[in-house]
């Protein structure tokens, strides 16, 4: 498995990315925008694609020389605000 920060490094907007959470979740879809500084913070947001799931946030800080488990979180059709889907175990880049 590429670490995290190997992926961030990798990661343009347009990318197409899936992810995996702590549950088995998975999620997929292009990036943008993609904000990360190193040895800061990240947060990448992706667009699922799936009817309800409008759109994916994972983010995380750099804290005391290591990253925090990034956070997964989704705003869905109807929603009035961001509901926390669990933590990131796994992010590729797959086109």
């Amino acid at each position: 498995m590429t670490s995290l920060t190997d992926t961030l490094d990798e990661l343009i907007p347009g990318n197409h990315v899936e992810v995996t959470l702590h549950d088995g979740t998975t999620m997929e879809g292009p990036v943008s925008p993609v904000d990360y500084l190193p040895d800061d913070r990240f947060r990448i947001e992706i667009s699922p694609g799936e009817n309800s799931i409008r759109r994916c946030e994972i983010s995380a800080r750099y804290v005391d020389g290591e990253w925090e488990t990034p956070e997964v979180r989704h705003y869905s059709l109807g929603d009035d605000d961001w509901t926390v889907a669990g933590a990131l175990d796994d992010m590729r880049i797959s086109r």
